[in-house]
């Protein structure tokens, strides 16, 4: 009977496993490869592929490391438009609140399509990251306020 193993079981990471990163180095190549025979002789890509088996291999580990601790991986373009209503699901806000913050500046609007307001996913990305380092920052202060005044928190 086979028996599987669960990334909550395991006792290191799949990330410092030898085995796991040359399975996944060896898929690196694969892809490269067969980008390689692909490309048309005159076709220059950008970055050249000797760079990319690094990063390809990071990408590949990381997302098989997310899929079995049964995470949903999803891949993005870095210059991906958002709709108001898909950019306030990625921030888990209204719609409405999303739109106040694109008014005031807070977070930078493409021009419109139109009458619709788009946004870049790299503006959400980074405006969550701020938002979180904020919260983060905001409640080790308040932390430490209540050790500070023993508030047993």
């Amino acid at each position: 009977m086979p028996t599987t193993t669960s990334a909550a079981m395991r006792t290191k990471p799949l990330s410092s496993d030898a085995a796991f990163h040359g399975a996944c180095e060896k898929s690196a190549r694969s892809v490269i490869s067969a980008i390689r025979r692909a490309a048309t002789s005159g076709q220059n890509l950008s970055p050249p592929l000797s760079e990319m088996e690094n990063s390809l291999t990071q990408v590949i580990e990381q997302t098989a490391t997310l899929l079995l601790a049964g995470k949903t991986v999803r891949v993005v373009e870095e210059d991906e438009t958002l709709t108001t209503q898909q950019a306030a699901d990625l921030l888990n806000v209204s719609r409405p609140y999303l739109v106040q913050l694109l008014d005031s500046g807070v977070i930078p609007q493409l021009p419109k399509a139109g009458r619709h307001r788009r946004v870049a996913h790299s503006a959400i990305v980074a405006y969550k990251r701020r938002r979180d380092a904020e919260r983060t920052d905001a409640l080790s202060e308040l932390a430490a306020l209540s050790q500070t005044h023993r508030m047993g928190y």
